[in-house]
């Protein structure tokens, strides 16, 4: 066997490896929502001494720009994967799941079936770009189920929040639902979407955008009715892995998306 053909092949491999990775580690999060260290431990010289031993193939056969690629690659995409960590949009396993793809496949694989041209020839952003598109597809629905409870309601879907404002109302209704506290206080995966403060010595509730992932403890809501505004904790790591497949076959969303409307 040719070094093209061998180095086809470990471009080829890489991608069932770090599919694999990313399903098993969806799965724990779903689960559990936490992902054990050990996938990263496994992943990261697994995918390290793929791409490794591909680019060393590509040098000896004259092509020298896939270590430069990857050292391109895997600072941007950790620049952008510990940003996002430290504001509060990400979890410490989508920072990890991300930086270790960058390390696996820091360009698009050379057999990529992608059907658009692609505008983000860095693999793990395309990846990161369809997951933050495919999970947006949530709203909708969201939309769908809040108007159809507004319709039974007949205005009281905010009781207790007359106070804040319309902007603050409108997002909240396209990106949570009423949640019952005791799902809450049962260790349902949902993240509260108000807070309580104490004002002049009494307790008001408030509406809270912060990305931030902290959960607000809900015996501070008891006082008020039963059920509070929340939006569905869903694993990031489920749309990243979605991404990753979309990014393989389509290219990222974004090109699909120009071409759409230059068609």
């Amino acid at each position: 066997m040719s070094m093209p053909d061998i180095a086809w092949w470990i471009d080829f491999l890489r991608v069932p490896v770090s599919l694999s990775f990313l399903s098993v580690s969806s799965w724990q999060d779903y689960k559990s929502r936490e992902v054990s260290n050990r996938m990263w431990i496994l992943y990261a010289p697994i995918g390290f001494a793929l791409t490794l031993l591909k680019c060393y193939l590509e040098y000896t056969a004259g092509k020298t720009s896939g270590i430069l690629l990857w050292i391109i690659s895997l600072a941007i995409t950790t620049g952008i994967s510990l940003t996002l960590f430290y504001a509060g949009f990400f979890g410490g396993a989508d920072a990890k799941a991300l930086i270790c793809l960058s390390i696996a496949i820091p360009v698009y694989p050379d057999f990529s079936l992608t059907r658009f041209y692609v505008i983000i020839p860095i693999f793990p952003l395309a990846v990161l770009v369809n997951a933050v598109l495919t999970s947006s597809l949530l709203i909708p629905v969201i939309l769908c189920y809040n108007l159809i409870k507004y319709a039974r309601l007949k205005g009281t879907l905010f009781k207790g929040l007359e106070h804040e404002s319309r902007w603050r109302k409108i997002l909240v209704f396209v990106t949570g639902i009423k949640v019952d506290l005791e799902k809450l206080k049962s260790g349902s995966h949902y993240i509260p979407l108000e807070y309580v403060a104490e004002e002049d010595g009494e307790f008001t509730r408030h509406l809270k955008f912060s990305p931030r992932l902290e959960m607000e403890d809900p015996r501070r809501l008891e006082e008020f009715d039963g059920q509070v505004w929340a939006t569905p904790g869903l694993p990031f790591l489920i749309f990243m892995t979605l991404g990753f497949v979309t990014a393989l076959f389509f290219g990222d969303f974004t090109s699909w998306l120009i071409n759409m409307i230059l068609a």
